[in-house]
């Protein structure tokens, strides 16, 4: 199993202490939904993991191919369509890659473990204690 991860929150609207055991982030939601701003929203984070994940695995994978690449940065867009939730990611890598290579990481991208979670179906089991 994966290392835990722990939301605290207590009566300050809406700001949440994360913690992994070793790193603390604060999420909360924005003003114009009562939170108090001070962090990603929730659905921000999810987003901010997407990127993150995906730049991470191109960037494993260009270093390992030895391609060009000096700058990787992606871009994460959430929408609903007919019911369903699509991320849209642009990846723009800065350097000198051919066509091909651009497609290759367009594959990688979506080999990300992140990827892989949310395009596959998944289950949450609750339990309140």
């Amino acid at each position: 199993m994966q290392k835990m991860v722990k939301a605290t929150i207590n009566r300050e609207h809406y700001a949440c202490s994360v913690t992994n055991g070793s790193h603390d982030i604060i999420v909360d939601e924005p003003f114009d939904l009562g939170g108090t701003n001070k962090g990603f929203a929730p659905k921000g984070l999810l987003m901010a993991s997407l990127a993150s994940c995906v730049a991470i695995t191109i960037r494993m994978y260009a270093d390992r191919k030895e391609w060009p690449v000096d700058k990787i940065e992606v871009e994460v867009n959430v929408d609903t369509e007919n019911g369903e939730t699509v991320f849209f990611e642009e990846i723009t890598c800065t350097g000198e890659l051919t066509d091909e290579q651009k497609s290759r990481l367009e594959d990688i991208a979506a080999k990300c473990p992140v990827s892989k979670m949310l395009t596959v179906g998944h289950e949450i089991r609750s339990k309140v204690l």
